[in-house]
Parts: C-alpha cells; structure tokens; sequence
C-alpha cells in the first residue's frame, strides 16, 4: 500500500541549495480513498464496479512514486542514502498493523475452523511477505473463487510492494552514479519488459480465460509495471518545488509559465480520473486485454491523476483533499488490511442474516471501525515515536523506570504467553470440513436409494458391468454425478434419489473429467453420468472435449453454470456450443432452472438454501435426466 509519511512543507531557505522535504500531499489521500473505495467495491460484488481490482494498480503507482521520490530528494540533498533507516521506516510504518490483524485473524481461524486448511501456510507467508508466491506455489486462484477463500488472501499486494522495497535502494545507486534521469529511463524500460512477461505469458497459456491467470496478476516480476511507472514518473515530476503559495494556479499571480503548467495538469489529470472510474465500471477480471498491455496503460492513467493530484498548485488535489475523501485515505492501509477478513468472515445468509440492504452496511461498517482503531491506537502511535520513546524511558534512570520496566514485562509475558497459545491452537486444531455454506453436508454422499428413481435398478439386482456398447441405449440405469460445492450442498437429497455423488468444494471442471475417465477405467461409473462444473472458473475446452470423447458408451449430461461471475457467460457459450457435437450428451440448463428460482439461493447466488433450494435442485436433475419420449 501507498503508505509514507510526509511532512508540512518546509520552505528553502534562499541560498542553501537544500532540497524541499517532500510535504504532506493531501491531494494523493483523496487518489488512495479512491483506490481503496474501489477495491472494497469490487469485493463486495457490486455488479458496476467489476474493476474495482485496478485500485491495487493504483496503489502500486503511488508506492513507486513517493517512495522513489523520498530516495531520490535524499540523495539529492545528501549525496549518499541510508537503507537501513529507509527500511527501517517501512517496518515501523506498515509492520505493527499488520501484525494486529494477522493476530485477529489467527483467533478468527480458531472459530471460523474451515479456514484453517489454508491458514496455516497464509500466515508464516505474510509475515515473511511472501504471499504472493505463496499462492503460486500453492496453485491458489485469486479470481476463481467460491465457498469460503482464505482470510489472507488480500496479502499478495503486501508482498509485492515489500519485494519492491528492497530494491528501492538500487535506484539510490544509480541516481548516485548515473544521474536522475537514468532512473527514470531503466524504471520505464523495466515496466516495459514486466508487461511483456506477463503478455506472453498470458498469451502461451491462455489467460485469463480459459485458464487462471493467477500466476500473472500476482507474480512480481510480471504485476511490476505500476510500481515502475511511478518510480519513472518521481525523476520528471516534482511540482511541490517550485510552488510556495498557499493558493491554487487560478486564485494566485505569479509566474505565468507555471500556472499555465498546473492548469494544464488539472485538465489531464481529470481526463485521467474519468478513464479511471470508467476502468473500474467497465473493465472485468478476464478482460484479456488488460493481459495484453492493458495493466501498463491503466497504470499510465494513474500515474496522470497521481502527478495532477500532487500538484499544490492544481485544483484536482484541492477537490481530492476534502473530507470524507481525505478521512478514508488516511485510513486506507487499515481498511485495506481488514476489509477482506471481514468480508469473508460476514458472507450475507452464511455467515451473517440480515436484510440484503443492512448487510453490506454492517460489513462496511464494521470495516472502518477496525481501520479507525488500528489507525488511531496502532500506526499513528508507532508513526510518531511511542515504542522509541518506551525505550528510550527504559534506559533513562529515574524513579519511574522500575515501575515501567515491571508493567513492560508483564505487558511482554502475557502477549507472549497468548501469542504462543494462539499459534499453537492453529498449529494443532482440525480443520472443520464443508464449504463454509450453512447445512452443506461432508464431502462424502449418504448412500444413494436405487430404488427411489424410476429405471435405477437395485444394486443385488444388478448384472455385472458389461462390455461398453458403442452407443448408449436411452435409459437411466445407475447414476453416477460429479460437482462441486453446489452439487454438494444438495448430496443428501440426490443420495436419496438414487444419484451417487462424488462433488468436494471448490473442484475444478478438469478434476472432474479425471475422476469420470478413473471411475469408467474402474468399472465403477454409471450407466448415466451427470457433471455440473464451471462453477469455480472457466472451463477449458479441452477438457469439456476429453470428457465427452471418452464417455461415448454412457448417457451424459453436463449441467450449465448459474454462478454471477465473469466466466458463467464464457462456459455457457462453450457447453451450447460443443455438447450438442455429441449424440450422446445433453446440457442441462439449470442456469434457467436457477434463474425462474432465486429462492432457493443464498444471497450468493450459487450455493443452495437448506430445504427447498437443495430438494429443488435435485428433483430438477433428476426430472431432467429421464429418457426423453
């Protein structure tokens, strides 16, 4: 996150030759409300703000920006850089936060237990500010994501900006021995090969559909390209040096180039601001433009508003200062941190019951009051000295410094002592199982009832499996159906139907097709075969193809998607499109089946209400597999 702290400008003192102190820019506060307004936006799945995911873009331009130019002001004015205390900085500045919701989280996962499968792994990672590369290596999905994602998930820009930190002092260097200007020009050339990296790599592996892009949007080396640009941007643009009035351009009189040039500034950064909010409204997570060079443009028109808005001369920082904007991107780290813990700790009719407009006001609400507190009693504190002066008091003698040694010590033992409890209950406490959707049953179905289908036959009735005929004869014989969570909510009442269920959270459409080529290699799969998957992400063609091509001997029916993510249009397409190539499988439509029901979804979408909603969705599939007349 763009977090750094400024300071009141200072004005030079004539003759010195010093460079400014780069001052407090109230102007970018209102950019880093915006920016988190859009992420909060894009998580609470308002349907207009499909990319609000672009806020992050706009927090890595303004991380590379000031943190380039509190580097580059130093060297300047110094001649040499400090890395140890700009380091040390950073952790003071973003650490302890941190630190507090990972501690909240960790107590969250004691109670919320589905979540400690992933918890684990996601908590040494953002301590060590890594979690970006942990989900690589974990073959975590950032965007494909249904029933209960990891608390932590959030983190991966964390880290990024972490991994970017500790090269920060390379600019120093180069600044140092090449000059400003060289700066600037590897930073550009750098966000360049960053957008190529991740265009081909999106490009050889078909992201972002039909294949996760995760690896692209999260890997440093290919999501580096706004941090770049704002690095490059720092060498050209430093507005606040050469204006000292406490007006804007249009109310003061001065040097009319300069007014000219903040006049100027305002008109493109709020060219930059409307192509900003038409992003974040127009633009979805499987854009594959955005895949394709679309980050690095996006980023162009964020660097533009963020140079506009740190003009003291502009009016577009002016707007941007006022309040609530100014409020929110003070606290932007905080809310930024706790919103998505939060969110997925208060899923709407899962987590938390309430009426559809109380709830997103609730989560919200709940989310700036923690953003509030860490704020006011976490990094503002440690912003302004607190934890040097408590050392500073415990080395001063004096008669107070053997009482404030005794409660420091108390304070130290018992987090200590609860820190270790609470590691040690998410080191050691089963994880619960079930996707988080109240009711879901485990992963494993009741036993189905043959004898509760029409045309299912007993199992002790049964003749031995025989050789697979090359067409499929037009009855329901035994049932045999893969899913995933949605599925697996209505287990039971499929069970018994008749229907034998093999569906687990979160599956993908590939897990699927492996396990029905397994089950018909076994002997084990059933006469009619139905698969719902698509749910979790788009579905390769090639595997729909695999599926249909090795199960020509079975009646098959894939089952559509009814899921408001970007892919359901995508998947629908491809099952309309290939399935009816093969005589022997049909789609089921249970997007329109879902559709004429929204009763019996949670306020999801997705996943099934107990009662009707799971007894619907199974006399459904099993009105809809009978032989046709």
């Amino acid at each position: 996150m763009a977090v750094v702290e400024q300071v009141a400008a200072r004005p030079a003192t004539a003759g010195t030759g010093h460079t400014p102190r780069l001052p407090h820019l109230r102007g970018l506060d209102g950019v880093r409300a915006l920016a988190v307004v859009a992420v909060l936006l894009y998580h609470l799945r308002v349907p207009w703000a499909s990319g609000g995911f672009l806020g992050v873009d706009v927090f890595f331009v303004l991380s590379g920006y000031l943190m380039t130019t509190l580097v580059l002001d130093e060297v300047a004015a110094t001649g040499a850089f400090r890395t140890r205390r700009f380091l040390a900085r950073r952790v003071r500045r973003l650490v302890p936060a941190l630190a507090v919701v990972l501690v909240a989280v960790a107590g969250a996962g004691l109670v919320a237990r589905d979540t400690l499968t992933t918890l684990r792994g996601d908590l040494l990672a953002a301590a060590t500010y890594t979690s970006n590369w942990w989900q690589v290596v974990a073959d975590r999905s950032y965007f494909e994501l249904t029933g209960r994602p990891p608390l932590l998930q959030h983190l991966w820009t964390l880290a990024v900006e972490a991994q970017f930190y500790l090269v920060v002092p390379l600019a120093a260097v180069l600044a140092l021995r090449a000059g400003r200007a060289r700066v600037g020009q590897v930073a550009a050339g750098l966000a360049v090969a960053s957008t190529v990296a991740m265009g081909v790599m999106a490009a050889r592996q078909g992201m972002p559909v039909p294949h996760d892009a995760t690896r692209a949007y999260v890997g440093t080396d290919t999501h580096a390209m706004g941090l770049l640009l704002g690095v490059a941007a720092a060498t050209v643009w430093r507005p606040w040096h050469t204006w000292r009035r406490a007006g804007s351009w249009l109310t003061e009189r001065g040097d009319p180039v300069r007014r000219f040039e903040a006049g100027i500034a305002d008109a493109v950064g709020a060219a930059a601001l409307v192509g900003v909010v038409a992003c974040v409204v127009l633009v979805d997570e499987f854009s594959a433009g955005l895949y394709r060079g679309g980050f690095l443009a996006f980023s162009a028109l964020a660097v533009v508003l963020v140079g506009a808005a740190a003009d003291p001369a502009g009016l577009l920082g002016r707007a941007l200062s006022r309040q609530p904007l100014r409020w929110l991107g003070e606290r932007s780290y905080g809310i930024y941190l706790w919103h998505w813990p939060v969110l997925m700790l208060t899923r709407p009719d899962q987590d938390l019951t309430l009426p559809g407009w109380a709830s997103p006001v609730v989560r919200v609400g709940v989310t700036l009051l923690l953003a509030e507190a860490s704020y006011r009693w976490v990094e503002t504190p440690v912003r302004r000295g607190a934890l040097r002066r408590l050392v500073a008091a415990l080395r001063t003698p004096g008669p107070g410094r053997r009482s404030l040694a005794v409660r420091t010590g108390a304070v130290a033992v018992v987090a200590t002592v609860a820190l270790t409890a609470l590691v040690l209950g998410v080191v050691r406490t089963p994880a619960a199982a079930g996707d988080g959707v109240p009711g879901t049953p485990a992963a494993t179905a009741p036993a189905p009832d043959p004898g509760a289908m029409p045309g299912v036959a007993p199992e002790q009735d049964r003749a031995p499996v025989p050789t697979p005929a090359a067409t499929p004869t037009e009855q329901v014989g035994t049932v045999t159906a893969f899913g995933d969570s949605v599925m697996l909510g209505a287990a039971a009442e499929l069970g018994a139907r008749g229907v034998a269920v093999d569906a687990v959270v979160s599956r993908q459409f590939g897990e699927m097709v492996d396990l029905v080529l397994a089950a018909q290699a076994a002997g084990t799969l059933g006469d009619t075969v139905v698969v719902h998957g698509g749910t979790n992400g788009p579905v390769a063609e090639d595997d729909l193809r695999r599926l249909l091509e090795g199960t020509r001997d079975r009646r098959v029916f894939v089952v559509n998607v009814r899921v408001p993510r970007a892919w359901e249009q995508y998947d629908n397409e491809l099952f309309g499109r290939v399935v009816p190539e093969y005589p022997h499988a049909r789609v089921l439509d249970w997007k329109s089946g879902g559709d004429a029901n929204p009763g019996w979804f949670y306020d999801d979408g997705i996943h099934l209400r107990e009662g009707d909603g799971r007894t619907g969705y199974a006399d459904w599939v099993v009105r809809e597999i009978q032989p046709r007349p």
